[in-house]
């Protein structure tokens, strides 16, 4: 190789290297310098953290707390919210920031609170929801970070920190209330972290009693078999409502039958006996008078 080639060479190699260095390093802030401690809800028989039992479109009540293990106050902290698959994040409050990243939804949330030495806060408001349409397979886990606000203005704050999370699309603030912070009493951990796990998973929802009773009471018989039962033609319902003169009805009732009728027919024979043996009384007499 001629010492021409090497020198262009090497003059190529000094330019890419210099190139390279002259593009812009992301940036990397030092370690937070505040000892935060992501702290839950723990199941006091297990140690473990709770599972929550949740429906589709439900809430997750889950406590995102955050404990400061520091002898000094931190003056401002962030969280990272990292939701997957069937667990969503209410995207509603205006000191957050929302993105998505494959399956994870993602918030980014600031708060100005003072958080004391040894003190607990936590998030007041909802933050989780199950998906309307979840699935059982589909509902796990909550992933929460804390971190001090300083920590995070040195990455350029949380939008950015969101953006970076969003794979470059720019995340959306909320437009609602402000999510605020209130003390809680929260255990630690065996091994505190800044980051911990909230757990779910889903129930089935309970069938409605009133839809299967429905049926029974629509399809009763026996009010429609009651008529024809007192529609007797014997007349031993006295107060049935058609068969009397002025019931109102389309029919003009039933014919008179029964004990009524014999009585009337022994009357009538009474009668006529009576007015036959007069007859021959009177005929024997007049014949009597003319011998």
């Amino acid at each position: 190789m001629s010492a021409r080639v090497t020198a262009r060479l090497a003059l190529s190699t000094a330019v890419l290297a210099a190139g390279v260095a002259a593009l812009p390093a992301p940036a990397v802030a030092a370690p937070d310098t505040a000892t935060l401690a992501a702290v839950t809800e723990r199941d006091p028989d297990t140690g473990r953290n709770i599972k929550y039992p949740v429906k589709p479109g439900e809430v997750v009540p889950a406590s995102l707390g955050v404990t400061n293990l520091g002898d000094a106050p931190v003056k401002g902290v962030v969280v990272q919210v990292r939701a997957f698959d069937d667990l969503d994040l209410l995207t509603k409050y205006d000191n957050c920031w929302y993105t998505k990243d494959s399956n994870l939804d993602i918030a980014w949330c600031e708060f100005d609170d003072e958080l004391a030495a040894h003190a607990t806060l936590a998030p007041a408001g909802d933050v989780i929801v199950t998906a309307t349409d979840a699935r059982a397979d589909k509902v796990t886990s909550v992933v929460f970070r804390w971190a001090s606000k300083a920590w995070a203005d040195e990455l350029g704050g949380v939008q950015q920190l969101a953006k970076n999370d969003g794979q470059g699309d720019e995340p959306v603030r909320g437009s609602g209330s402000t999510l605020t912070l209130a003390p809680r009493d929260l255990p630690l951990p065996s091994t505190p972290r800044p980051i911990n796990f909230v757990y779910a998973n889903l129930v089935a929802p309970t069938a409605s009693p009133t839809a299967t009773a429905s049926p029974t009471a629509t399809a009763s018989p026996t009010a429609s078999a009651t008529p024809s039962t007192s529609a007797s033609p014997t007349g031993s319902a006295p107060g049935a409502g058609p068969s009397g003169p002025g019931a109102g009805g389309d029919g003009g009732g039933l014919p008179v039958t029964g004990s009524k009728t014999a009585t009337v027919a022994g009357i009538g024979a009474v009668l006529l006996l009576l007015g036959g043996a007069g007859y021959l009384l009177a005929r024997r007499r007049r014949t009597r008078f003319v011998a």
